[in-house]
């Protein structure tokens, strides 16, 4: 199951969604994405009021809004026991609102809407009554494409149909693009929403006797384990004679669970059949209660300005008393303030006296097991208070409780560099958060060690503490337990047409893969490839080839090489190179040359103005004090001047200049 939740199961890429994704994150210049490949896929949007879903219907397109529609949400609670029907009317804009959702908190939604007989359906959203959620539901987007679960995991099959279209469990039904002759028994735990994983799953094949399945009836007991996905899988039924009954049986959390009676006969197609529970434990141990949804930050009117409230719990939802609380103040400089608070026995911190400012983030922060749990950022005002809610669990620095998967992303760019998306998920296996040892060192998340300009992606949900400069991220918080975490960056790395990628992962990787444009070819590290991901009717066929790479073990290598990309001629480099040279060369030489001329020619300027001074001041008509001091005065200006210039550039031997000193003899 877990494989299934990560980036790198084959489907994940297939789809357009993350093809769009890699398009966004590499900058390959995409068409938009048609927004039927959006339909029914729910986000949570900080804009929508929280415990409130929007629904926008659209007839193809944006364009084109689908206003005066029904559109109808199937709400089911979290044990299963309260299910309801409600509907909307689609307005402005083809969105339809539904709110009060909170009798529903940790139960799941799903939303369709019929455009005259064709019927889309969303995915199955959890509720949470502190987040708003919106989502589209587009004409022309088939129902099932939306609530499959990712392909890729376990053999390949068709799309599950949508969650209003499944019998009930027990209950065989149509299985379209399985081959004839097959059934697949599914093995759900609908509270949790979990598969059972690796339960024996026995189908019983009920030949025609005397009596048809009485004592003298001919029974064959055939058995097969549950997959990641909680399918068992039956084949080579088709040559069974006439009148054979089926029936599929499994225990699940202890509890012995059969399915009706049914036959093969007449099928063009295989046949499916769910066995499930409620409230159950899986066959790998006893699948821990739902934990309910926590309260985000959040400004309340009730508490003091300059307040935060924090609610620590346990991975049981019980409070954690005595846990030291911290609220960190950042500011815009990078400086960081602590406030200090301590949990009570109902798990709850009162941190008073903090500083409001306008300009700052806040963050909760609770050392717990060794590791330091985190909220989300928020801004507080001077308004009012904050409060949250914070989840702590025990940890772990075992890596092989960590099941992660990579894709890297190339793009050839200018001067001989390529653009690697390193796109990388994990998931912590058990009731433990990861977080690695003191004695270990910090966890570092690595681009390779030639890269440059490494950045940690928008996309990661943990704490990644990244230097500008630095070709690695260590790792700011732990890992939470049986969640998809992020934990993607992107860097550049230098190529001569080929470029060597030689990256090391600090978890196991279950799969990896390269997605690169169809120019560009891996030629080692691959085990398979490449391939085309296929593309829905009626568009254009996804411009990209996915090599699969296969596991790794932690602290293993994955060595590729891509070709293909291009380079910069060397020609044009060498000419720049040398034009660049000359161009420096003469502007030394300038730089040395300059100062000389133009020191002589601004000394002979001053020797020819002296002079026209010094001539005037001796055709004057009368002789004064005032003009023996001006001759005395431009004298020994000339003076200075002469002795320069001889300095500079000394008279042709045989020749005098005009001895002023002479002339400084024959006073008047």
């Amino acid at each position: 199951m877990v494989t299934a939740l990560l980036l790198a199961t084959p489907g994940a890429a297939q789809g357009p969604g993350a093809a769009q994704g890699l398009g966004a994150a590499q900058g390959l210049g995409q068409p938009a994405m048609d927004p039927r490949a959006m339909s029914g896929i729910p986000r949570v949007d900080p804009q929508t009021e929280p415990g409130t879903i929007v629904v926008r219907v659209l007839r193809g397109g944006f364009a084109d809004p689908g206003v005066g529609l029904t559109v109808t949400l199937d709400l089911r609670s979290l044990d299963g026991g309260k299910l309801e029907k409600r509907t909307a009317v689609s307005v402005e804009q083809g969105r339809a609102s539904f709110a009060e959702l909170e009798a529903y908190a940790g139960g799941t939604a799903v939303a369709s809407v019929d455009f005259g007989g064709e019927v889309v359906r969303s995915q199955a959203v959890k509720l949470d009554p502190n987040v708003g959620v919106r989502m589209l539901l587009v004409q022309g987007a088939t129902s099932s494409s939306a609530s499959a679960p990712p392909a890729g995991v376990g053999p390949t099959s068709e799309p599950a149909p949508a969650p209003a279209d499944v019998p009930m469990p027990g209950t065989a039904f149509a299985n379209p693009g399985q081959a004839p002759g097959s059934v697949v028994v599914g093995t759900l735990d609908l509270a949790g929403g979990r598969p059972f994983v690796g339960v024996e799953v026995t189908l019983e094949v009920i030949k025609p006797g005397p009596v048809a399945g009485g004592p003298d009836a001919a029974i064959e007991r055939r058995t097969a384990q549950s997959d990641a996905r909680g399918a068992a899988r039956f084949a080579d039924l088709g040559d069974l004679p006439p009148g054979t009954k089926l029936i599929a049986e499994a225990t699940l959390a202890g509890e012995k669970k059969r399915s009706e009676p049914f036959s093969l006969e007449g099928q063009t197609h295989g046949l499916a059949v769910v066995l499930a529970v409620i409230g159950a434990g899986a066959a790998s141990g006893p699948v821990e209660a739902e934990r309910r949804p926590l309260q985000t930050p959040r400004a309340v009117p009730t508490i003091a300005p300059g307040t935060v409230r924090a609610t620590i719990f346990g991975p049981d939802d019980r409070p954690i008393a005595d846990a030291e609380v911290v609220v960190v103040r950042l500011d815009v400089t990078g400086t960081r303030q602590r406030f200090a608070g301590t949990s009570g026995p109902d798990g709850v911190a009162r941190v008073d006296d903090i500083a409001v400012v306008d300009d700052s983030l806040y963050q909760v922060e609770v050392p717990y097991s060794g590791a330091p749990f985190r909220s989300r950022l928020f801004q507080m005002n001077d308004r009012m208070g904050v409060t949250l809610e914070l989840r702590v669990f025990p940890t772990t620095s075992d890596v092989s409780k960590v099941r992660s998967a990579v894709q890297f992303g190339v793009e050839a760019l200018e001067n001989d560099e390529a653009r690697v998306v390193q796109l990388h998920q994990a998931m912590v296996e058990g009731d433990k958060a990861f977080w690695p040892a003191a004695s270990a060192g910090p966890l570092r998340i690595s681009a390779p060690a030639e890269a440059t300009g490494m950045v940690v992606l928008d996309r990661a949900t943990v704490e990644l503490e990244h230097k500008e400069g630095a070709p690695f991220a260590t790792l700011g918080e732990p890992l939470p337990p049986g969640e998809v975490v992020d934990l993607s960056i992107a860097y550049l790395m230098p190529h001569h047409g080929a470029l060597a990628l030689r990256w090391s992962s600090p978890f196991p990787i279950a799969s990896g893969r390269v997605v690169v444009t169809p120019e560009l070819k891996v030629r080692k590290g691959a085990q398979s490839g490449p391939v085309r991901p296929p593309h829905q009717e009626g568009q254009a066929p996804m411009e990209f080839d996915l090599y699969e790479l296969g596991p790794l073990a932690a602290g293993a290598r994955y060595d590729l090489e891509i070709d293909g990309l291009v380079t910069t001629p060397r020609t044009f480099r060498h000419l720049g190179l040398a034009l660049g040279l000359l161009i420096a060369l003469g502007t030394v030489l300038a730089a040395v040359m300059s100062p000389r001329a133009s020191l002589l020619q601004r000394l002979r300027s001053r020797r020819d103005a002296l002079l026209r001074q010094l001539d005037r001041l001796e055709s004057a008509s009368a002789a004064s004090d005032r003009s023996d001091r001006d001759r005395e005065r431009v004298i020994a200006a000339l003076d200075q001047v002469f002795r320069q210039l001889d300095a500079l550039a000394p008279a042709p031997t045989g020749k005098a200049h005009v001895d002023v000193g002479a002339a400084w003899d024959r006073k008047p």
